[in-house]
């Protein structure tokens, strides 16, 4: 979740923010994080289904202990922001969407 959440923020900014130097520079970072997807992908769709413990494991954790990254450090409102400016409209919802349909590719 983590890695498709920070990609899409990173095109979300891309979006919102165009810059030559930033819109290249999260290009990068998004190619990179989309390897990471790709293996994280793999390894959970190969854990998740092999494990019915796992499964109800990962579930209860995303439910009650997931957040996005850096939430644990930075002020909540700062969090807040930051989610409302990259996912806070109609392509920012799409976004959340698609992750959403990705999570429910995944073994349950």
């Amino acid at each position: 979740m983590n890695e498709w959440t920070t990609q899409a923020g990173y095109a979300r900014l891309a979006e919102l923010a165009p810059h030559p130097t930033l819109s290249t520079l999260l290009r990068r970072i998004m190619r990179q994080e989309g390897r990471h997807i790709d293996f994280y992908a793999h390894e959970a769709s190969k854990r998740l289904d092999a494990h019915i413990t796992a499964r109800h494991a990962t579930r209860v954790a995303l439910q009650r202990f997931w957040a996005p990254v850096g939430a644990g450090v930075m002020p909540a409102a700062e969090v807040g922001f930051l989610g409302r400016y990259l996912f806070g409209d109609e392509a920012g919802e799409a976004a959340l969407a698609r992750i959403d349909r990705q999570i429910d590719r995944l073994p349950d």
